[in-house]
């Protein structure tokens, strides 16, 4: 099951999201991103996307 550790990407953050649905976890991924660290750039949503473990 994927799951994401907003920690991974470096940030002082305990956010954690794990989903079966892999597009189903990436747009959780992404409101995250944007709402709490107002991640739009796509280097950075690179690195985020790079943090999902399998």
């Amino acid at each position: 099951m994927p799951k994401f550790k907003c920690k991974d990407t470096g940030m002082k953050c305990n956010f954690e999201v794990k989903d079966d649905n892999q597009e189903e976890l990436l747009t959780i991924m992404n409101i995250h991103a944007e709402k709490t660290h107002n991640v739009k750039e796509p280097t950075m949503w690179e690195k985020f996307k790079t943090a999902i473990k399998k």
